[in-house]
């Protein structure tokens, strides 16, 4: 894919209003100006939405910037910040080509609950078998038996090895066992899953 129609999908993906982050934009800005308050409340968002508060503060500096004061409605908010968001990330967009010389290339994936890490393992699990590479996936989330039968169902889809084990089981123990077998088949990729982290969960990661 090219990177211009990355960030294409990209800026479009960060403009639909269908999730939680952007209905609670338009709870905040219902046809009204964007004063302190609403500002304030747009920040705690952005937060909530674990943009992180740096970033959260960035972004609500830059609308302030250039709209404050003024009538704005939330479909304005959500294309200044999609075009804001987008922008912060493409120096950070490097294309993900695995190392021939590093068989197998380990990519260990991590992240909050529920942003879709595993998805995102079968989507690159699916582009790179299509591509003609060997990839193993490993179940490492095994907090989540759902998680563990979600990536069992992308590897049958993409024609990957999957490494797992019963829910609970040493996470670790299992990356390293993923890695042996990977070395075994002569993996181009392994991508290891991971539980989430959560500040009330002592146990994840």
């Amino acid at each position: 894919m090219s990177e211009g129609g990355w960030f294409t999908r990209l800026r479009a993906g960060l403009n639909r209003s269908s999730d939680r982050f952007t209905e609670s934009i338009g709870a905040i800005f219902t046809k009204r100006k964007l004063d302190e308050a609403a500002l304030e409340e747009l920040e705690e968002a952005l937060i909530a939405g674990d943009l992180g508060v740096t970033t959260a503060a960035q972004l609500t500096a830059k609308l302030a910037k250039r709209r404050f004061d003024k009538e704005v409605t939330d479909e304005e908010v959500r294309e200044d910040l999609a075009a804001d968001i987008t922008e912060i990330l493409e120096p950070l967009a490097v294309p993900f080509e695995p190392d021939p010389s590093r068989k197998p290339h380990v990519v260990l994936v991590m992240g909050v609950n529920g942003v879709g890490k595993t998805t995102t393992i079968g989507k690159l699990a699916k582009l790179h078998t299509d591509a003609g590479r060997k990839v193993v996936l490993a179940a490492g989330d095994t907090f989540r038996a759902a998680a563990i039968e979600q990536l069992q169902i992308w590897g049958h889809r993409t024609g990957s090895t999957v490494v797992a084990g019963k829910q609970g089981a040493d996470a670790a123990g299992l990356a390293y066992g993923a890695l042996e077998t990977a070395r075994a088949e002569g993996a181009d990729l392994l991508l290891i899953d991971t539980a989430g982290r959560l500040h009330n969960k002592d146990n994840l990661m």
